[in-house]
């Protein structure tokens, strides 16, 4: 199988793509914090700056690895999805659903080892801007040189391989999984589900978990921001996890407005029909708007109660730095996975072309498929970051009401929306224009 996942790959270089991309930037994310890292442990680092030179990075890196995981889960799901008639055949002619899963497995592990070179070289790069910027605030001293070497970079990127490999056999479970000659039974769906449901579930559980224990921290307990940073990431990842039960819940509410016109006429039927296709940007879209609304909201609160300083500048820093990489990186994954989920639909918009359906029609129905995606994942997010802020506001200032300032969940709304809607328009318009009958 391992010799036919390498002979595929000119069949389908889109999902190649697509997966190289999110492997290129979780390798240099990672490579760049345990350069960092090194460069703590380094002699020629002074003492004052080792224990933020080690912290961060550890930190840091954990949370880069946990989304690069779930990003590329959810590439390879999106991907094997325009994969179906493929791996059908396979299963058809005595493939085993291990046999399929070891081939994707081998593929992303290839995809990943092409992306290591790369990966490590962007790594070091940005080691070095993240440095230098600590640096220049004055965070660390400047006789604290940057030396990553080459054995801590060159771990992390193995990780980034092996977390890839084991995504990947994770993420093609449910279609190794699915008969080759029909959908799975109602009851096989729901247990196949259930796997999915309860790892959010656990993640949920440890996010508000993590949040809640603040409450037994006093106010100027660095640990505060420690508890709830990881809080609002864990929600994140958990309701993104979701995201085949919010699109359901968008398309109740959807079929009580009952939308006018023809294209929100498709719209509906399409999202009831088929809701995974707007999966992808439900899930990157809630995880780069949770993350980044609970952490802005956390750190605007930390600036106005807090007295200020060095930590205060630090931890401000590091969670700014936070909320940059992952939203760059999650804007990309969103991006990535709306434009492989849009073309995988030329045959459909063909279809509807030839029965009828106008060029502005189709693009009004993607419009309104993006747009429910978009709300479901922006309440979901917002809802979540603020359960996780409520009680960091009540520690540090006595009250939850710091916790619904408006600003940071607008600003990470707007970001999310202009991503998404972008990519959709940008996208789908170029599909339709291909396939549209004039």
């Amino acid at each position: 199988m391992v010799g036919l996942a390498l002979r595929l790959f000119r069949h389908h270089r889109g999902a190649a793509v697509a997966t190289g991309l999110i492997a290129v930037i979780g390798m240099a994310l990672v490579t760049a914090m345990t350069a960092l890292l090194a460069t703590g442990l380094a002699d020629t680092t002074t003492v004052a700056d080792r224990s933020f030179l080690t912290q961060f990075p550890l930190i840091m890196g954990g949370w880069v690895v946990a989304i690069v995981v779930f990003a590329t889960v959810s590439t390879v799901t999106v991907t094997l999805a325009g994969r179906a008639g493929e791996i059908g055949g396979l299963r058809l002619i005595g493939a085993t659903p291990k046999q399929i899963r070891v081939m994707v497995s081998a593929e992303t592990f290839a995809v990943a080892t092409v992306a290591l070179l790369p990966g490590l070289g962007a790594g070091y790069l940005l080691g070095w801007i993240v440095l230098a910027a600590v640096r220049s605030s004055g965070l660390t001293d400047p006789a604290s040189a940057y030396s990553p070497g080459l054995g801590l970079p060159l771990a992390g990127a193995v990780v980034v391989l092996v977390a890839s490999a084991a995504a990947a056999w994770i993420g093609s479970r449910g279609t190794a999984g699915r008969s080759p000659v029909g959908g799975p039974p109602p009851a096989v769906a729901r247990r196949s589900a259930r796997p999915r449901r309860v790892a959010a579930a656990v993640l949920l559980v440890a996010g508000i978990g993590s949040a809640s224990a603040v409450f037994g921290l006093p106010a100027d307990s660095i640990a505060t921001t420690a508890m709830t940073g990881p809080a609002t990431v864990f929600v994140a990842i958990g309701l993104s996890m979701l995201a085949p039960e919010l699109v359901g819940v968008g398309n109740r509410v959807l079929a009580v407005l009952s939308p006018r016109g023809a294209a929100g006429h498709l719209a509906a039927i399409n999202l009831a029909a088929a809701p995974e296709r707007v999966r992808p940007a439900v899930t990157f879209l809630t995880l780069l708007v949770g993350v980044s609304a609970g952490t802005l909201a956390m750190q605007g609160i930390e600036n106005r109660h807090s007295a200020g300083g060095g930590t205060a500048q630090v931890l401000a820093s590091i969670n700014y730095l936070v909320v940059v990489l992952i939203a760059v990186f999650m804007a990309i994954a969103l991006t990535n996975n709306l434009v492989a989920a849009l073309g995988r639909r030329r045959e459909e918009f063909s279809a509807m072309s030839l029965i009828g359906s106008t060029a502005g029609q189709t693009r009004g129905m993607l419009l309104r498929e993006i747009g429910l995606a978009t709300v479901v994942s922006v309440v979901a997010a917002v809802a979540g970051a603020v359960v996780c802020v409520i009680p960091f506001a009540v520690v540090k200032t006595g009250s939850a009401a710091a916790a619904f300032d408006a600003g940071p969940y607008l600003l990470s709304v707007v970001f999310g929306v202009v991503i998404a809607l972008g990519a959709t328009v940008a996208a789908g318009g170029r599909v339709v224009r291909a396939v549209t009958v004039h």
